[in-house]
């Protein structure tokens, strides 16, 4: 996923659908496994039964959530890492496997490393043999899309290259790849522009640091207490003083600091994050307890929308894991979530300060640090929802909780317990199995849709209308709840009616469309494109009132989107209704004052005036100078227009 993850454009669909399916086929597998196995001895790593309840909770009020499919596809992705975190935790018990693992996982991330910075200096507007969809330009990103989720990924890996260098058992050759790697990341890192990845890699530094002085003393602990601190403070001022990359980027962040610390906590700032949590907050106040439901922040945020004016960027995140979950999932989910969390890295805590094994102490101390690092980067970012980021996070956590299970399983089979608890055992691991069997029998389908919707959208775009009808109905039979399959289907029978000039063959696909259209509303009322589409084919059908209706619920899903007011406006003052229409267009100039609406307030205004005006001749100091050769107003001609006349009188 991380090396094709910039490919295949902005749908990733196409890429995760068939990586999840594999996920939870070979999660399901080797559950099964375990549970008719009679020496199977696998435990529970730490915090894995939080971490269960928490995906249960979300999957109980996903089912009456306001969008069931984004609720389920939600699920299924934090589902994934959670059960492969109990996977590895009890397959990856041996230090000799999980260095292999780990020494495979920072080569990968090292030629990720060696390629973005070629082609941040050769071809930076490219990724692999595609141009980019989203440029982030100046800033590297390998072959991930956004520079903060690459970021992310080396500042994960940065703990583990630090231990692994005094880790003699982690053989020659690793420990010098992983000094070299941690050498390498550090530029790679920098040239991202990533704040979160740049404080998050401080953090997780330092803290695994700390620990590693913690085991050796406790005046070495306090000492470094002191000093990286200190020595990240004055990094930080170094970076201010003489780098222009680190003073641009940062300049936004000193604004924002220094506007709460004179006007206080919640004053206006300029940058579009905490505009963005000051609304999020205002969303959770609404419904505190249970949240809107998985996967619903997209489409129930921009009713909340307020402190971000920003023109047609739409919010898909808050930038803040802690305020994302806390509106999706409520603070019930939330509290459970930083249960399992802060249980898990408790557990690894302890266990890494106690373990007579320096090398399983060091690797647990450099997921702490990761977890720290994490932890600050999810302040101001949304990782934990990048697909292969949450599984490298759970790869990390299981290689540092492995040898925790080993333990544990060695002494279930050296005791050989039996009776009551070898019989709850079994059906702890059988229960599991089953959950992970359910989640690959939902997945199958609903990932499947989701590719072949994806696939339709492609070929739509590529104009091939009849193949993109077949891959609709496809995901459509293979998962009902797929609104986004209804939406394109409706969108194809758009453009087969709008180019069609028989009045009877264009009623028939209107209709069609109409179908299409509302079938997907039904499972999406929040959706603005798909609203905003099924109110203009309503209108053309002569709904012309629902039709409008739609369209104002299109504008109030976006309300600093001018594309949504203008057609409104535009249908209003189809429909005659003048002075509706004139309010909007208003509203829409203060989001963004185009021509096509100044033009439309300017005739609305003309038509709105008393006849009496309109019927009062211009003085002469208000005629406009005329061309007698054109018979127009001189300033009323744009220059491509005269030119377009003076052709046409040659």
């Amino acid at each position: 996923a991380a090396l094709f993850y910039g490919v295949v454009g902005k749908d990733k669909f196409l890429l995760l659908s068939p990586l999840a399916i594999l996920g939870w086929f070979c999660l399901s597998a080797w559950m099964a496994r375990v549970a008719v196995s009679r020496r199977s001895a696998s435990v529970a790593p730490p915090g894995f039964y939080f971490f269960l309840l928490y995906v249960l909770y979300g999957v109980a009020i996903g089912v009456s959530a306001q969008i069931p499919y984004e609720a389920k596809l939600r699920m299924l992705a934090v589902g994934l890492p959670v059960g492969a975190y109990y996977l590895w935790a009890n397959s990856l018990v041996l230090f000799r496997t999980s260095r292999t693992v780990l020494g495979w996982l920072i080569l990968f991330a090292l030629l990720l490393s060696f390629y973005g910075l070629v082609n941040h200096f050769k071809h930076p507007l490219q990724v692999l043999w595609v141009e980019r969809y989203a440029p982030y330009v100046g800033r590297l990103a390998s072959t991930y899309i956004c520079p903060n989720h690459f970021a992310h990924l080396l500042q994960m890996l940065l703990p583990f290259c630090l231990v692994l260098v005094f880790i003699p058992q982690a053989g020659a050759f690793l420990r010098v790849l992983a000094g070299y790697s941690f050498v390498m990341f550090l530029p790679t890192l920098f040239l991202t522009e990533s704040r979160a990845g740049w404080l998050g890699s401080i953090v997780g530094v330092g803290v695994t640091l700390c620990l590693l002085a913690l085991r050796r003393s406790k005046l070495l602990f306090l000492l470094l207490v002191i000093l990286i601190p200190l020595g990240s403070a004055l990094l930080l001022l170094a970076g201010w003083q003489f780098s222009e990359t680190f003073q641009r980027r940062m300049t936004p962040v000193v604004q924002f600091l220094e506007g709460q610390a004179e006007e206080g906590v919640g004053s206006e700032a300029k940058d579009f994050r905490p505009q963005t949590w000051m609304d999020t907050i205002d969303m959770i106040k609404e419904r505190p307890v249970t949240g809107f439901g998985p996967g619903s922040y997209r489409y129930l945020f921009p009713e909340h929308r307020k402190r971000c004016t920003a023109v047609r960027v739409v919010t898909g995140h808050p930038h803040n894991e802690y305020l994302e979950i806390s509106s999706e999932y409520g603070l019930v989910g939330f509290g459970l979530f930083a249960l399992a969390w802060c249980w898990g890295l408790v557990r690894l805590l302890v266990f890494s300060l106690k373990t007579p094994e320096p090398h399983h102490a060091f690797i647990g101390m450099a997921f702490l640090g990761t977890a720290a690092g994490t932890m600050v980067h999810s302040f101001f970012d949304f990782e934990m929802h990048v697909f292969q980021n949450a599984l490298v996070f759970a790869l990390l956590a299981a290689i540092a909780a492995g040898p925790m299970c080993g333990r544990r399983q060695e002494a279930l089979l050296r005791e050989g317990k039996k009776g009551a608890q070898n019989l709850w055992l079994r059906l702890v691991r059988a229960g599991l199995a089953l959950l992970a069997i359910a989640g690959l029998a939902v997945a199958l389908p609903t990932y499947s849709s989701a590719f072949f919707r994806a696939e339709a959208d492609r070929l739509a775009e590529k104009g091939r209308p009849e193949l993109a009808k077949r891959y609709y109905e496809r995901a459509i039979r293979l998962d009902p709840a797929n609104w986004r399959a209804y939406l394109g289907m409706g969108a194809v029978y758009h453009k087969q009616w709008y180019y069609t000039l028989e009045p009877e063959e264009k009623r028939k696909w209107a209709e069609a469309e109409r179908n299409y259209f509302s079938e997907g509303y039904a499972r999406n009322p929040k959706d603005p494109l798909l609203v905003s589409a099924y109110g203009q084919t309503l209108v053309f059908l002569g709904e012309k009132d629902r039709g409008i209706g739609l369209l104002r619920q299109a504008a109030d899903l976006r309300p600093f989107n001018d594309h949504y007011w203008w057609l409104l406006g535009v249908e209003l003052r189809k429909a005659g209704r003048y002075e509706e229409s004139l309010e909007v267009f208003r509203y829409a100039r203060t989001v963004r004052n185009t021509p096509s609406i100044r033009a439309n307030i300017q005739w609305l205004e003309r038509q709105l005036q008393p006849a009496a005006e309109k019927k009062k001749k211009p003085s002469p100091a208000e005629k406009p100078i005329m061309d007698t050769r054109l018979k127009r107003p001189k300033e009323s001609i744009p220059l491509d227009n005269l030119f377009q006349q003076m052709e046409g009188a040659q």
